[in-house]
């Protein structure tokens, strides 16, 4: 028998013992399994949907008496390798009435005290959850979510069952595996929707399922509705449910953001000076690919955006309009020492410097901001 049928024969084996196990689980304790889609929090057995997590474990009460063979019957509408998800809040012991302090304890009662198989603390087969509609925190190592998608995510780090080959990081599932391959594909890739191309096949399948087919992917934890993007969700939940959203607050600043990723890239930018994109052309860096992509216009992009005024032409949309505020006299940056007033900042900030050479560093900026 070759490698890869024997490491095949040890994975089918492997998920046997763990569907056994989780069966045993949900038989013998209080946890409570689930699905997740969009935002939904799916019962296994009756395919309920609810935005509330703890809406689901009430309701889980009434599956409380399922037998093994109608658990089992449940499993297969999940795939392959994947762990059944479970809400681990109730640690009680069917068979006894038993409550364990933790999920672990829990595994070893049964096998201690009810004479299940040793593999249960090995192999159990599921991914456990402690959660409420707006706490997501990891039971394995505490750190806390905005939201049960980026939880859901982060288990890879914890449950490292299929690693990548290119970079050695590890996930659940297969199909987890397979997602993350595509951010390794770079080259040319086109939409066929519009003229657009991109450097990954990741980068391209995810504009087109949002700027052309007009997926709505993310769902509001209130209500059914569904928007294309995280932003418009968090607006929804805002002025229609009147809630407040989490703010992520910058511990060196007093500068508060409404994601993690925009706190993330506010330190790296502003406090840490990281500049993680290089011009290949020249020894230019830049802290975001937007700026680089701009950047990248000088070493020969087409200026394809022309005044229709005076037919000077510019690489870039944003110039020319820059530029049309010549011809309209916009002279919106005004110096607060004299009252001068320029189109440009570029200009304001040459004239503070040659007509009030004695304005420090400091208020310069503070001038010209």
């Amino acid at each position: 028998m070759d490698i890869c049928a024997e490491n095949e024969r040890k994975l089918n084996e492997s998920t046997k013992v763990k569907k056994r196990n989780v069966a045993v689980l949900l038989e013998n304790t209080g946890i409570c399994p689930f699905r997740w889609m969009k935002n939904l929090f799916i019962c296994i057995y009756c395919d309920r949907q609810f935005t509330d997590p703890a809406l689901l474990r009430h309701h889980n009460l009434e599956h409380d008496r399922q037998t093994s063979a109608q658990i089992k019957a449940a499993l297969p509408k999940l795939k392959k390798y994947e762990l059944v998800k479970v809400d681990i809040s109730d640690l009680t012991c069917k068979l006894c009435a038993k409550e364990a302090n933790n999920f672990e304890d829990l595994k070893q009662h049964l096998i201690d005290k009810h004479n299940f198989s040793g593999d249960l603390k090995i192999e159990d087969g599921v991914l456990p959850f402690k959660i409420s509609k707006n706490d997501f925190p990891c039971v394995i190592c505490d750190e806390k979510f905005d939201e049960y998608k980026t939880l859901n995510h982060h288990m890879n780090v914890h449950y490292q069952n299929f690693i990548c080959e290119q970079c050695g990081t590890g996930f659940i599932t297969p199909d987890r595996l397979r997602t993350h391959a595509f951010s390794h594909e770079t080259g040319t890739f086109p939409c066929e929707g519009c003229d657009k191309v991109f450097r990954s096949m990741n980068a391209k399948n995810e504009h087109h399922a949002s700027v052309h087919k007009k997926v709505k992917r993310h769902r509001c934890p209130y209500c059914p509705d569904m928007f294309r993007n995280y932003f418009q969700r968090n607006k929804h939940i805002s002025n229609i449910h009147g809630m407040k959203l989490k703010e992520f607050k910058c511990s060196v600043c007093p500068r508060v953001f409404t994601t993690s990723g925009k706190l993330g890239f506010h330190v790296q930018t502003v406090h840490l000076k990281i500049k993680r994109h290089a011009c290949e052309v020249c020894e230019w860096k830049f802290y975001s690919k937007t700026e680089l992509k701009d950047h990248m216009v000088r070493h020969g992009g087409e200026r394809k955006f022309k005044c229709s005024i005076c037919a000077k032409a510019y690489a870039r949309k944003y110039t020319l309009r820059e530029h049309m505020r010549i011809h309209q006299n916009d002279r919106r940056f005004v110096c607060t020492i004299c009252g001068g007033s320029f189109v440009q900042k570029c200009t304001l900030k040459h004239h503070v410097r040659v007509n009030h050479p004695s304005v420090k560093t400091d208020e310069f900026e503070t001038l010209v901001s």
